[in-house]
């Protein structure tokens, strides 16, 4: 059974990489939630730089397998800099090291990161913009990673206090306004009035930039302007 952490004790996004240097269980379970939540920017990034699709799957497999066999991570400083800027500097500096090799290291040879090669590809045909910069790609993909983890953590939060249903009924309105009778019909369904519904709404949209906040501030230097780098990656999403 795998241990479980307490909620107030959770590691950070940055913990996660120091723990990930190390042996045993709690290095490879840091090492395969920061593989799980990080690896499509990786892999859109290698794509949008030219990378053809096995290659990007084995840049971003050889990447996390010398994470985990070469502590590459063991030079991560959190207090010199922000994650998502380390993570692409160090993966740039891994791809452009791989395509020097003649005999690079071919698929099949070990994997760390679990994912769908063609899931991956269809996922990176839906989400590049013609002319975007494989760095701002990257940026762009980075924030939604954030913004998933953030819904996710709520949406665990909210199951775990038998709110789960009422969740999925308010997440639609966390993006844009509704109409009343959009409101008056999710009220309905969550046994709520509209107007009690929409505060509701408000209340979870609070929360949910708090979240936000805190999981950004998790990849950020100790005394790092979180609401400069929320207000780039808001930035990043809206196309600005």
């Amino acid at each position: 059974m795998q241990e479980m952490v307490p909620a107030a004790f959770q590691p950070t996004r940055w913990s996660l990489v120091i723990q990930s240097q190390g042996q045993g269980e709690t290095a490879h379970r840091a090492l395969e939630e920061l593989c799980a939540a990080y690896w499509f920017p990786l892999y859109a990034w290698s794509r949008r730089c030219g990378a053809s699709p096995s290659d990007a799957e084995d840049y971003v497999q050889g990447f996390f397998i010398q994470v985990l066999q070469k502590q590459l991570f063991a030079a991560a400083n959190p207090e010199l800099g922000k994650l998502r800027t380390f993570m692409l500097i160090a993966f740039r500096r891994h791809v452009h090291d791989e395509q020097r090799k003649e005999n690079r290291q071919k698929r099949g040879g070990g994997q760390v990161v679990s994912f769908d090669a063609a899931e991956a590809e269809a996922w990176y045909e839906v989400e590049q913009i013609e002319g975007e910069s494989a760095d701002h790609l990257f940026d762009r993909q980075w924030a939604l990673t954030v913004l998933d983890l953030t819904l996710a953590k709520l949406e665990q939060q909210a199951e775990s206090r038998g709110k789960g249903a009422e969740f999925a009924l308010l997440r639609p309105f966390l993006t844009g306004e509704g109409d009343a009778t959009e409101y008056e019909k999710a009220g309905r369904e969550a046994g709520m009035s509209a107007n009690t519904f929409k505060v509701a709404v408000h209340r979870l949209r609070a929360r949910f930039r708090e979240a936000l906040r805190r999981e950004i501030a998790e990849t950020q230097p100790a005394g790092a302007n979180v609401d400069e780098e929320m207000s780039y990656l808001l930035r990043v999403l809206s196309g600005v």
